[in-house]
């Protein structure tokens, strides 16, 4: 799935160059729009319980991912023909410099003689534009080395600070020019992939809830599932788990099950309670909408 990505605006320091001769005026511009190792901005601006940010791990993008990519500087991901600024695909007619570093990618390009390109570059200049972004696809089924969730201490505004680690970009489509990254990430546009990794972080919790009971029946003693082809071979035969069990140790047994049973239903009525406030959120957003049009 395309994914936007805008990361804070004075990470991205875009800025004109310095003309190459005295007297001349720049037309050049250069910035970082894929940044390593820094939080974007909160994925999930729609959730209740949960702030979400990327980071994007030195080494998701490698240098043959780079090398074969066809990627198009515009303005505010449109790549309608008079939004184009230049364009990447590692050939001699390149108007558009990507150049791979330690901590991001670096842009560079030579705007052409077109009026929305004549306009960005008074902008920039003004200082009335600086924010960047990007347009990429990762590789989010793989949760172990593709993408992963990290659940934090933090807190912010009453929601659970949360990491989306991206350790592998599997294509890389556009860098754009962008007038307000902080406002884009809350545009309609990104209510789906905001959904999304929303859904990613239940299916992990999920996981991880099935891991801690399946180790709390071990940790129980529980007994082993498989039986012989002849379920009446070892009718007779006394259950090795429960030989020497004494009173005490299985009324242990089934205290502890009760607890991790009471536990779970715990989980699943929060769940159900944060789905349900989730949805009213949902209904109250999509009323505004219909009352503003």
């Amino acid at each position: 799935m395309k994914q936007v990505r805008f990361i804070p605006a004075e990470a991205c320091n875009l800025q004109m160059r310095e003309p190459q001769e005295e007297g001349q005026e720049s037309r050049e511009v250069e910035g970082r729009p894929i940044v390593f190792g820094v939080r974007s901005v909160n994925l999930t601006p729609w959730s209740s319980d949960r702030k979400v940010y990327e980071i994007l791990e030195p080494g998701c993008i490698s240098r043959e991912l780079l090398q074969r990519s066809d990627v198009v500087l515009n303005l505010n991901h449109n790549s309608d023909v008079v939004n184009v600024l230049g364009r990447y695909r590692n050939s001699e007619r390149d108007t558009l410099s990507l150049e791979m570093r330690g901590d991001g990618i670096d842009c560079r390009c030579e705007l052409p003689h077109t009026n929305n390109a004549n306009d960005t570059l008074e902008l920039i200049r003004r200082g009335d534009i600086n924010g960047m972004s990007f347009a990429f696809e990762d590789d989010y089924e793989d949760t172990e080395n593709g993408v992963s969730y990290e659940k934090t201490n933090d807190v912010e505004d009453g929601k659970v600070v949360w990491l989306r680690h991206v350790k592998r970009i599997t294509g890389l489509y556009d860098v754009s020019i962008v007038t307000h990254p902080a406002y884009e990430q809350t545009s309609v546009a990104t209510r789906e992939q905001s959904e999304a990794i929303d859904k990613a972080i239940e299916e992990q919790l999920k996981r991880e809830r099935e891991a801690e009971e399946e180790a709390q029946k071990r940790a129980c003693g529980g007994k082993d599932d498989k039986r012989d082809d002849d379920p009446d071979d070892d009718k007779n035969e006394p259950d090795p788990d429960d030989k020497g069990e004494t009173d005490e140790d299985r009324e242990a047994r089934e205290q502890a099950e009760r607890e991790a049973e009471e536990e779970q239903k715990e989980r699943e009525r929060m769940i159900a309670q944060r789905r349900l406030r989730q949805r009213a959120h949902f209904i109250r957003d999509i009323e505004i909408e219909n009352f503003i049009v």
